[in-house]
């Protein structure tokens, strides 16, 4: 007993300094690549071009950058237990073979993208004219190079993921994107040259990896497991998820020019704070260890309701604000900071459902109980069609009824995946978290008041750093009077 208390204690040290490690170099990626998007939202501002580029990446992103999931929950988990279980020599040779595969698949998948959007463009661009839908059809043929080299990288990051080098992933990503910077500050005369750019980044990327991941023959002593198999069955589980994405860009289509845009910018900040908020999601590693499980994933939950909310209430405090800091220049103009921060508002909210469900729904890829995966996607998308058709097209509310049905789908996906953890005999002590939520959400309430009136001193940069000063402040003292049950939380 007293050996596996030890145990625990180490893996939860050695989470804590990962998640640490994890959050410290995700600002300084999230910093760089609110800089790339700065860039970006003054070369394309929100217009047609840039809502064509949004077109392609969501297709792209639905079929072939959603394996960054599978290698990230399915391909670690397993390299993990492969390397516990039956040592070194079946780890490399396994990440060898899976090596190999994604090498293959990313030239596979290259050229399934302009099928793929061949075959799914009378639905993505359903409001779009022939001239716009030709544009989107162009801009396809310069994500080839970016896909053919993006499996690789997730194949080497999911390796050294598996061995606990999460910082060389980081600091990869971030190399990626400072090198896409360079190219696209060289080059953006057209939005061709922005897949361009982000190809060259994950090269580049992609070199830094291999080299530290080296190469290793081990022999034949040990048979190679076929991670192949397992992550095809996921693959194939979760592509009801894509007719959920379809489902969206249907709808997003028929929203005014340069909504796409504005929906695009206000993702990206929602998406860079979530990302950084679940660790990368490094929580994978430490889940797929049976022992303790149930009890690092409370932790987790609990952890991440008191951090996602004050950044949900400082994102719609703010909103404009941060908008006009991040992207006002060029050719965004103050008119998309005005419709971009409405959207953000809106869209803010759905931070604290998604930040908290991540690890929820990973543990269905843990636990290997992928038909419940299909059922929470398959909830998801009749979710997406009723709200989307009641929003947009019943009450007429445009880009701000796009935001407002992602918000409702988060709900409804974060109740469902509660519910089949319960199926999975998961049961997490939900009165404590809500009881954490309800602490989080009064001290936010009085923070937002005090960091909205602080603001209102000065304008521009100066107004929102006074403003976050007093939310810092006014967070700072109401989590210390609390500070016992956040030092239970963090063990």
């Amino acid at each position: 007993m007293r050996a596996l208390w030890l145990q625990l204690s180490a893996l939860r040290g050695r989470f804590a300094g990962h998640a640490a490690s994890a959050v410290a170099i995700s600002a300084v990626q999230q910093l760089v690549g609110f800089v790339r998007h700065a860039l970006i939202a003054a070369f394309f501002g929100l217009s047609r071009e840039f809502d064509g580029y949004l077109v392609v990446y969501a297709v792209a992103a639905m079929f072939i950058f959603n394996l960054s999931l599978i290698y990230d929950t399915t391909a670690v988990s397993r390299l993990v237990q492969i390397r516990e279980r039956d040592g070194d020599t079946a780890f490399w040779r396994t990440s060898n073979r899976m090596l190999l595969q994604s090498v293959v698949g990313g030239a596979l998948c290259a050229i399934a993208i302009l099928l793929l959007l061949w075959l799914t463009i009378p639905i993505v661009t359903a409001g779009f004219t022939d001239s716009e839908r030709g544009l989107v059809e162009n801009v396809a043929k310069f994500f080839v190079p970016w896909i053919a080299v993006i499996i690789p990288f997730y194949a080497v990051s999911a390796h050294l993921k598996a061995l606990w080098q999460f910082q060389w992933v980081f600091g990869a990503e971030l190399a990626a994107m400072i090198i896409s910077i360079g190219v696209l500050v060289a080059n953006h005369q057209h939005i061709s040259d922005l897949p361009i750019a982000y190809g060259c980044g994950y090269a580049g990327a992609l070199v830094l990896l291999l080299l530290k991941r080296g190469i290793r023959r081990p022999g034949t002593a040990a048979k190679p497991h076929d991670l192949l198999r397992g992550m095809f069955q996921q693959y194939l589980a979760i592509q009801i998820g894509n007719a959920t994405g379809l489902a969206d860009r249907f709808f997003q289509s028929y929203v005014v020019p340069g909504g796409i845009s504005a929906l695009g910018y206000s993702s990206l900040i929602v998406n860079s704070l979530s990302s950084l908020l679940t660790f990368r999601e490094i929580y994978v590693v430490p889940l797929a260890s049976h022992s303790g499980r149930e009890a690092r994933l409370e932790r987790i939950v609990q952890g991440m309701v008191f951090i996602s909310i004050p950044c949900m209430a400082f994102l719609v405090v703010h909103a404009e604000r941060i908008v006009e800091l991040l992207l006002q220049r060029g050719a965004f103009t103050s008119e998309a900071t005005a419709v971009t921060s409405a959207v953000l508002r809106i869209h803010a909210f759905s931070l604290i459902f998604s930040t908290i469900v991540a690890p929820l729904e990973r543990m269905f890829q843990v636990l290997d109980r992928l038909a419940l995966t299909q059922i929470r996607y398959g909830v998801s998308f009749i979710a997406t069609i009723v709200f989307s058709y009641v929003f947009i097209f019943h009450l007429g509310m445009d880009i701000r009824g796009v935001a407002s049905a992602w918000l409702c789908n988060s709900i409804v996906v974060f109740v469902i995946v509660i519910a089949l953890l319960r199926h999975c005999s998961i049961v997490l002590r939900w009165r404590g978290i809500a009881l954490g939520a309800a602490l989080a959400t009064g001290i936010t309430a009085v923070a937002g008041a005090v960091s909205f009136v602080a603001a209102a001193f000065a304008a521009g940069l100066a107004g929102l750093v006074l403003g976050a000063i007093a939310y810092g402040a006014v967070m700072g003292a109401g989590y210390l009077v609390i500070r016992r049950r956040l030092l239970g939380i963090l063990g």
